[in-house]
């Protein structure tokens, strides 16, 4: 069903993400992204680089959907399974971390990052994620299926797909901040 009020706090949290990052990081010099503290933790860069890596994939798959009027694919409509991927992957991927999880190898960032304009670009992925979550405003949220960057089986609603972006969006740039308070990192 179309539902506004759900996109509307959507996009409402997509804000808030992009203001806390502006607050918390925006000041940060290319070394203090790329500290890495000295548990097994990644750096501030590679928290980013890894959003935009998995986010990115899945809403290119949403642009997809909306070039195609939201119309689902023999598998997206057919899948038994549709229902569970989408709760699963909102408990992996949502703000408050209860089980830590290890990324799929697709979804890690590379082994080297350019930190001089990774905050820039960020920016951008975060407007353009609210961008998307806008275009999807007059479609059937929960009927319009979308599947999986990770797995061509995995299918879930685009209700769904908004929920594990959103929520994974919130998860790392958390994680990001909180290196920041870790005893040792750089001050400038």
């Amino acid at each position: 069903m179309k539902d506004t009020a759900f996109i509307e706090q959507m996009l409402q949290k997509g804000t808030e993400v992009k203001e806390k990052m502006k607050i918390q990081l925006s000041d940060l010099h290319s070394s203090q992204l790329l500290w890495t503290p000295p548990s097994t933790n990644w750096s501030i860069a590679e928290c980013l680089e890894h959003l935009l890596i998995a986010d990115g994939l899945r809403i290119n798959i949403i642009e997809q959907k909306i070039a195609t009027n939201f119309m689902n694919g023999k598998w997206e409509q057919l899948n038994p399974l549709k229902g569970f991927w989408g709760s699963i992957l909102i408990t992996q991927t949502q703000e408050k971390v209860k089980k830590k999880i290890k990324a799929p190898h697709l979804f890690f960032p590379a082994n080297e990052i350019n930190a001089d304009d990774l905050i820039i670009r960020f920016e951008k992925h975060l407007d353009k994620i609210v961008s998307v979550i806008t275009n999807c405003a007059e479609a059937d949220i929960d009927l319009a299926q979308v599947t999986s960057p990770v797995s061509k089986l995995v299918t879930y609603s685009l209700r769904n797909a908004i929920m594990i972006i959103i929520g994974h969006e919130q998860r790392h740039l958390n994680q990001a901040i909180r290196l920041r308070k870790i005893a040792g990192f750089p001050s400038d």
